[in-house]
C-alpha cells in the first residue's frame, strides 16, 4: 500500500475537523473554547465572579467602571481522535470493485492520521489482535501515522475472533476520561455485531463517524471464501434464490444501521475502491460540518 502524501498535502486545506460537541480536555484543530487566562488572541471582558483568574483582571479598564472586569481568551486546543479498525479474515477478502479489504482499510487510516495530524489533532488507534486489544498512543506527525499504520498491518489478519461491538466498548472504556472524535472503520458484518446500545453510548460526549468497507457477494463466479478458505459451491453461487436472500440481508443491516446513525447523529460512509479513499474522507468532513448523519 503506497500513500501519496503530496495529493494529501494538496487536498489537506479543504479538510476541515469540525466537531458539535464541546470538549473539556482535548481541544484544538478547528475548534475554539472559552476560558479565563492567557493566551493569543483576546476575546472580551466580563464581570469578575469568585473563582476567576486574579492576574486576569483589567484594572485599566475597571478603574472607568463600578465593576472589576476580567479579560476573556479564546484557546485553540487539541481535538483527540481515536480510530477503530477492523480486523480478522474478513479483511483479507475484495470489495465489488475487486479491489482488497485490507489495503482500503489501511489507506484510510492512514489517510484520517495523516489530515487529521495536519489539523493539530492527536490521533490514536485501536483494533484487536491476538493477544487482546491493541492501542497506540494520542500523538501527531509522521513517526506517529507510520506506527499507528505498523501496528495495524501487524495485526489487520491476527484476530478471526474479532467482535466490532466489543472492541468499540473495550476501547470507551480504555478511555473514558476522555472526549473524543472517533472513525470506525469496518465492514457489512462489523456493521451487524453493533448494537443500538453501543451507538448511543458512543455518541454520549464524542463526534462518531463509520465506515464500511463494501463486501464481494457470496454469489457469482468462482467465489472463494477466504474466512472457510474454499471456493463456494458453484451451485450455491450461481442460486439466484441465495443472490436475492443476500441482498435482502445486506440491505436490512445497512437500513437499520443508517436509521440508528442517524438517530445518534453518526456520519456514515461507504467505499468500494482504494482510489475512493481520500475523497470519501474528506466528504464525511463535509458533512460531518454540515450535520448530514445516517
Amino acid at each position: 500500500m503506497e500513500i501519496d502524501y503530496d495529493y494529501l498535502v494538496g487536498i489537506s486545506k479543504d479538510a476541515v475537523l469540525y466537531t458539535t460537541r464541546k470538549t473539556t480536555n482535548i481541544l484544538d484543530g478547528g475548534y475554539s473554547s472559552l476560558y479565563m487566562g492567557k493566551s493569543l488572541e483576546f476575546h472580551d471582558l466580563k464581570d469578575y465572579t469568585p473563582g476567576d483568574d486574579i492576574t486576569s483582571i483589567d484594572w485599566k479598564c475597571s478603574s472607568r467602571t463600578d465593576s472589576i472586569l476580567v479579560r476573556r481568551y479564546i484557546a485553540e486546543k487539541k481535538h483527540s481522535v481515536l480510530i477503530i479498525g477492523d480486523t480478522g479474515a474478513k479483511m483479507d477478502a475484495d470489495t465489488p470493485k475487486g479491489d482488497h479489504k485490507s489495503d482500503i482499510a489501511l489507506m484510510t487510516t492512514g489517510v484520517l492520521d495523516y489530515l487529521l495530524g495536519r489539523q493539530g489533532a492527536d490521533v490514536g488507534f485501536a483494533c484487536s489482535g491476538k493477544k487482546g486489544q491493541l492501542y497506540t498512543p494520542f500523538g501527531s506527525g509522521g513517526i506517529s501515522v507510520e506506527k499507528l499504520l505498523h501496528t495495524y498491518g501487524e495485526a489487520i489478519f491476527e484476530d478471526p475472533e474479532s467482535d466490532m461491538n466489543s472492541l468499540i466498548m473495550d476501547s470507551l472504556r480504555a478511555f473514558i476520561t476522555r472526549r473524543m472524535i472517533i472513525f470506525v472503520i469496518t465492514d457489512l458484518s462489523g456493521l451487524k455485531t453493533v448494537e443500538s446500545e453501543t451507538l448511543l453510548r458512543m455518541t454520549d460526549k464524542n463526534d462518531v463517524y463509520f465506515i464500511c468497507i463494501d463486501d464481494a457477494p457470496v454469489t457469482g463466479r468462482r467465489v472463494y471464501d477466504r474466512v472457510g478458505e474454499n471456493y463456494v459451491d458453484g451451485f450455491l453461487s450461481g442460486s439466484r434464490a441465495l443472490k436475492k436472500a443476500e441482498e435482502r440481508e445486506r440491505n436490512s443491516i445497512l437500513e437499520r444501521f443508517k436509521l440508528d446513525a442517524l438517530r445518534n447523529r453518526i456520519v456514515f460512509e461507504r467505499i468500494s475502491r482504494q482510489s475512493e479513499v481520500v475523497d470519501s474522507v474528506i466528504n464525511m468532513f463535509e458533512r460531518g460540518h454540515s450535520g448530514i448523519y445516517g
